[in-house]
């Protein structure tokens, strides 16, 4: 259920545009959470999705302490630089920071395929 309002609320927070989804972290900040995931979509700024964010889709594994349950999702990318060097179809870890209504995936690193 935890997982149901967190994807809900992400995707509230997307189609909200820049005033809700305006992170002032800095990239280099540590995570809240760790995940495991495949990169779906890399969406630059603007895209259906958000129209001044850059959005990553991810189908993730479960987050512990955050979702119990493997899901693709939508989430706002801390910037355009975190897509340099991965591309659609390629196993990542991620790192998410908890800003005012969105998680921020502020960290992505290329992982070992499944």
């Amino acid at each position: 259920m935890l997982s149901r309002r967190l994807a809900a609320l992400l995707l509230i927070a997307l189609a909200a545009g820049p005033a809700g989804a305006q992170p002032a972290r800095p990239q280099s900040a540590k995570p809240d959470w760790r995940g495991t995931g495949v990169i779906l979509k890399m969406l630059p700024p603007p895209s259906d999705l958000h129209a001044t964010r850059p959005v990553i889709v991810l189908q993730h594994d479960p987050i512990p302490g955050l979702m119990e349950e493997s899901m693709t999702m939508p989430f706002i990318a801390a910037s355009t630089a975190l897509f340099r060097d991965h591309h659609a179809g390629e196993h990542v870890t991620f790192g998410l920071k908890e800003v005012p209504d969105a998680l921020l995936v502020i960290s992505i690193e290329k992982a070992a395929a499944r």
